[in-house]
């Protein structure tokens, strides 16, 4: 596959599910060094508080993309198609992986 043509397929799916997967996959560069706790400050309110708060919401967002696709996939044209079917796999895909690590950053807490 091209540059050319990878560049273009992220383009075609819009800009702002570009930047809803593109923050998802800034919150899963950054969960595995979550530790939460219940006293926070500074950096580790960052890392242990609010990305450990905020991957829920944003899978849950992602979700609601992933519904709206397949609504919207009924009744598209093929190339449509194509580009929602990307969608749901790249939303799917990064949701997965984002939920997974939100629950590995709370094996402490969720398995005592």
């Amino acid at each position: 596959m091209s540059s050319n043509n990878f560049y273009s397929q992220i383009r075609e799916m819009g800009a702002l599910r570009n930047l809803l997967q593109l923050l998802a996959i800034a919150i899963i560069l950054m969960l595995p060094f979550s530790k939460p706790s219940r006293i926070l400050e500074g950096w580790a309110l960052v890392t242990g508080g609010i990305i450990p708060a905020t991957a829920p919401l944003v899978f849950v967002v992602m979700m609601f993309d992933v519904l709206m696709a397949n609504i919207l996939r009924g009744e598209a044209d093929d190339d449509q198609r194509r580009i929602l079917t990307r969608v749901i796999r790249t939303n799917v895909t990064l949701g997965a992986v984002l939920i997974g690590l939100w629950l590995y950053s709370f094996r402490d807490v969720l398995l005592r």
